[in-house]
Order: structure tokens, then C-alpha cells, then sequence
């Protein structure tokens, strides 16, 4: 039975936060490098959520919100239609990826964090650049993020990903989508998480 995928805004959202779970597994996160101190109790791989943070994670001034920590956030920001043929892929969806990373260091080298996972999340879309019908644009966009308050460091990344018009496809309507491989290009490499916000702030 043939691969049914959601193009949806939500469905691609979905689709990204699963490719950077699997990117940013055990296998790629250690221990040492979140503490040195070597208190690792409260170790975790990095958290990642679709559009917005859970409440729990933003708005209980009681909790502990390190143990949140490190976090992705995968939010759609924009969309636009410039073509509704689905030979043209005139679909656009504009995602930008927050990255939270914390650190008891007083040497306040925290933004080491979200930048490592960063990096590595933007090696893996430039080596696939297609998800779920949709294939990632030139150029990216990112930037470590001047932290506002230590121990808490958030870095940011831009996407923007073409396909064709709305539709939900199977997987080998997905693959037979105009899109060359001789028109792919390497993307060169901004987007800000307020510690205390579920949602990025304007530019």
C-alpha cells in the first residue's frame, strides 16, 4: 500500500520535528558535553515541539524549567501560493527552527549547545533537502541568539521549502514532482526564542 502524506502546514511541521528527533539521537547527544560536572541525572536527549511549547514549559514560574532543556521548537511562520499548477511547485512554507540549550557553567559558553544542534540538524537538510512532498530552498538562515539571561541559550535557524499546491499525495506522486537534482544548490547560511515565550519573535 502506497505511502499516504499530509502537505499540510501541520502535517509538514510533523514531519520535520520527526526527522530532527531522529537526527538529534543518543547517538549524536553525549552526556559530558551538557554537563561537565558530570551530574547527569536530569540528562536527556533534546526535546522538540511542534509550532509551540507546552504550557508546563513556559508558564509555571515554580518549576524548573532546565530539565525542559535542551529543546527544539519547529514553527510555520508563512505560507504562500505562486503558481497552482502542481507541475511548477508554487507552493512556499516558510519554517524556522529554535534550538534552547542550558548550561551551570560560569564560564557562560551555554550557546555552544543550541549551536552543536544546530549544525547538525542543517548537515542533515543539506544532504536530503526533500521532506514530505516539499524540498528546502536557498538559501538557510541562522544565528546564535545573544542570550538575555544565562544559563539559558537559544540559536535560530530560517527555511523556506517548495512543493506543489495543497494535496495530500502518495509517495510516488511525491517523487515524480518536477524537481531536479541539477537545480538543487548548497544554501548559505537568522529567528529569536524568548526564554519566556511559546512563540519566535517578530523581525
Amino acid at each position: 500500500m502506497a505511502e499516504i502524506i499530509d502537505r499540510s502546514p501541520s502535517g509538514f511541521v510533523d514531519a520535520l520535528c520527526k526527522r530532527i528527533e531522529s537526527v538529534l539521537a543518543p547517538s549524536f547527544w553525549h552526556e559530558a558535553e551538557q554537563f561537565k560536572s558530570g551530574d547527569n541525572e536530569e540528562f536527556h536527549t533534546p526535546h522538540v515541539h511542534a509550532q509551540y511549547l507546552p504550557v508546563t514549559a513556559t508558564e509555571n514560574k515554580i518549576r524548573d524549567k532546565s530539565k525542559d532543556y535542551p529543546i527544539v521548537q519547529v514553527v510555520c511562520t508563512a505560507g504562500e501560493i505562486s503558481d497552482f499548477s502542481e507541475a511548477r511547485n508554487g507552493s512556499e512554507l516558510k519554517i524556522n527552527i529554535l534550538f534552547g540549550g542550558y548550561s551551570r557553567e560560569k564560564d557562560n559558553q551555554g550557546w555552544r549547545i543550541p549551536m552543536a544542534m544546530l549544525w547538525r540538524v542543517l548537515q542533515d537538510l543539506l544532504a536530503n533537502t526533500l521532506l514530505s512532498g516539499y524540498q528546502l530552498n536557498p538559501s538557510v538562515k541562522w544565528t546564535p541568539l545573544n542570550s538575555r539571561e544565562p544559563p539559558y541559550y537559544t540559536a535560530m535557524m530560517e527555511t523556506a521549502w517548495q512543493g506543489s499546491p495543497p494535496s495530500t499525495e502518495t509517495h510516488r506522486d511525491t517523487v515524480e514532482l518536477n524537481i531536479k537534482e541539477s537545480e538543487v544548490t548548497i544554501p548559505s547560511p537568522q529567528f529569536p526564542l524568548d526564554d519566556h515565550s511559546s512563540e519566535p519573535e517578530s523581525e
